[in-house]
């Protein structure tokens, strides 16, 4: 069962189409699994669409549709021989309707959305270590600017180094769970923090502990040690 789920602002940026490619990616990865979630954006959908019957009419320029179209073939160029698979995960309502039936809940999790990306055996992710107790992987997508899409992994117990945020980072858990000052995360639940949090997570089962996390600027850690390492670490 997930007990933390996306926020109202969240819901409505994805809804709205608004949210940059590395946070629209975690959402849809949360929607996979989370009715009430799936729910709530289908809603906010049904309440934007109301709102843009009502809208009056504008009048826009004559070029607008060679503008538009011009910017499509810009849109296009700078895609072509890219080795990033297609990654449509801001499309308001995407697979929602495929959302009734969510996949159990287990000790682990590999969300269709993620899948695209990576592959579908986590296990053969090629892990990077950053420190004793902990690995990362850098996901091969490009994400919006100062955006970060990673997988974390900690090893059983460990305690992430005391740190607060200069921006945003967004978190689901894909294995194992996590605890902090604000609660337990398990699989599934999300954990939006910003720089107003100031935490310390910590695996806290005798199993690894695995997250697809965004960010979109370093972190802000306390101890000296590890700011200096930062720059060599980069997180």
């Amino acid at each position: 069962m997930i007990h933390h789920h996306l926020s109202d602002e969240m819901i409505l940026a994805y809804a709205a189409g608004s949210l940059p490619v590395g946070h629209a990616l975690l959402v849809a990865c949360h929607l996979e699994v989370c009715p009430h979630c799936a729910a709530r954006v289908a809603e906010a959908e049904v309440i934007g669409g109301a709102m843009l019957n009502q809208c009056e009419y504008m009048v826009v320029s004559d070029d607008l549709f060679d503008r538009m179209m011009a910017s499509i073939d810009e849109d296009e160029s700078l895609q072509q021989g890219s080795t990033f698979p297609e990654a449509p995960f801001n499309r308001p309502g995407m697979d929602l309707a495929q959302s009734a039936a969510p996949p159990a809940l287990g000790s682990s999790l590999m969300p269709t959305k993620l899948a695209a990306v990576i592959g579908d055996d986590i296990e053969a992710i090629r892990w990077r270590a950053v420190g004793p107790g902990i690995k990362q992987f850098v996901l091969p997508m490009q994400g919006s600017e100062g955006e970060t899409v990673r997988l974390l992994k900690l090893s059983p117990g460990f305690i992430t180094p005391e740190h607060s945020h200069n921006g945003s980072e967004l978190t689901m858990v894909l294995k194992g769970s996590f605890s902090d000052e604000s609660g337990r995360y398990r699989v599934g639940d999300i954990q939006d923090a910003d720089d107003s949090v100031h935490h310390q997570p910590m695996a806290d089962t005798e199993e690894e502990c695995i997250c697809l996390t965004v960010t979109d600027a370093p972190l802000e850690f306390k101890g000296m040690i590890t700011r200096l390492l930062q720059p060599i670490i980069g997180i």
